[in-house]
């Protein structure tokens, strides 16, 4: 199911003098603009979304003593305005997704002088798309050339070619209607145009759920599959194919980000390091270890004994504010809060390492933030720049987001 999200609004209006306002109501015998004595009313403006991929940004519009248009980015939480009394504000508010209008609500309500208004706003999806990423694996090594995904209506067929960003094959569909069940079917081609990857099913769009989960995780497995779900109307589908597991090899895993000095006096926050399977595999972690020192000479057992393709895997420090889920290592030394060096290695072979410092002094350094009076910041890997991770320009610093990739802001 996709989760409804819920937009926490404050209306305030725009200030604007008392003495224009009371002149504008005596001059044109509105009678519904009764702010005669300069006060505002508050509104409390609750919008209930369905979440989808590809949000590009939230529409609001407050229409009535006054008209304010206000465009914000969908994971903002809270604003606060003033507006005047009156007896018939409208608002109207619009999600933008996947570049066109996906859900759109209204409400009308009248504002008193002094009082604040609970306004609850339900938007309604007009629309539904498909948006599926598959992961073709850090350098694709199974040489995925192109794909087609073709959605098969009652009335109607339409035909997507994939697009390769990155490490990933994307499909993402125009707006589709809601209410109709499709058919799709996935093929993928290698560049000698044979047919080397096959998924089939069914699916319905409905406004519950206008964009489906679809995850296909890994691309190992049989040349041509076929999965047949059961018809319902909140339709998730996983696609989990069997991977290869393997030894790791040369840029199968990479660090991907790490907090060297967490605040002392905030426990929620620890020292950690996190790699990430680029691969379509599933990699072996016996003989792997994870530590410090230019040739890795400080290093810690990883006790994790493999990493599915395409997740994260964090090692956090042995303090109690680390959540037992990141204690993965067998013990565990200080990441120097300067300057230092990380290096990930199995079998005695280095695989990944780098080195960081808080005064950059080399195009290959990767910045780090050392400032103890505020809250820190984690050093982070654009993940679409995993080529030229050895550039100090590919990593970012960001808020700490272990186990989450990110891509830089």
């Amino acid at each position: 199911m996709n989760p409804i999200k819920k937009l926490t609004l404050w209306a305030t209006a725009l200030t604007l003098s008392s003495l224009m306002i009371s002149a504008c109501s005596k001059e044109s015998g509105d009678k519904s603009l009764v702010n005669t004595e300069g006060v505002s009313a508050k509104v409390l403006l609750e919008l209930h979304y369905t979440s989808v991929p590809l949000m590009d940004s939230l529409v609001i519009d407050c229409m009535g003593a006054d008209t304010i248009h206000l465009v914000k980015t969908p994971d903002e939480h809270s604003l606060e305005l003033d507006l005047f009394p009156h007896e018939h504000w409208k608002f109207q508010a619009k999600l933008y997704a996947n570049g066109s209008l996906m859900q759109i609500g209204d409400v009308e309500a009248a504002l008193e002088a002094g009082q604040t208004t609970e306004i609850n706003l339900k938007m309604r999806p007009l629309a539904g798309f498909i948006y599926l990423r598959i992961p073709l694996g850090f350098g694709n090594p199974t040489n995925i050339a192109y794909g087609q995904m073709e959605l098969q209506s009652k009335d109607s067929l339409f035909t997507y070619l994939m697009q390769i960003e990155d490490s990933d094959g994307v499909f993402r569909t125009d707006l589709l209607p809601l209410e109709t069940s499709y058919r799709l079917k996935i093929t993928l081609y290698d560049i000698q145009d044979n047919n080397i990857y096959q998924v089939e099913d069914s699916l319905f769009l409905s406004p519950d759920v206008p964009v489906p989960s679809l995850e296909l995780k890994s691309l190992r497995g049989k040349a041509k599959i076929s999965i047949e779900s059961a018809e319902n109307a909140n339709l998730e589908i996983e696609l989990n194919l069997p991977a290869t597991k393997r030894t790791p090899q040369m840029n199968d895993l990479v660090i991907t980000e790490f907090l060297s000095a967490p605040l002392k006096t905030d426990s929620s926050q620890y020292e950690f390091i996190e790699i990430y399977n680029g691969s379509i595999d599933t990699i072996s972690l016996e003989g792997c270890t994870i530590g410090t020192g230019a040739a890795g000479n400080k290093a810690w057992e990883i006790l994790v004994r493999e990493i599915a393709p395409g997740e994260a895997l964090v090692f956090g420090d042995t303090s109690a504010n680390t959540p037992s889920a990141f204690k993965n290592t067998s013990t565990w030394g200080d990441l120097t809060n300067t300057k230092s060096s990380i290096v990930l290695q199995c079998n005695g072979i280095i695989l990944d390492s780098l080195f960081y410092s808080n005064a950059q002094d080399s195009a290959t350094v990767v910045p780090n933030y050392n400032n103890p009076s505020k809250n820190p910041q984690s050093t982070q890997l654009d993940i679409h720049r995993w080529q030229a991770r050895n550039l100090g320009e590919s990593w970012f610093l960001g808020v700490p987001s272990p186990g989450d990739l990110k891509q830089s802001p």
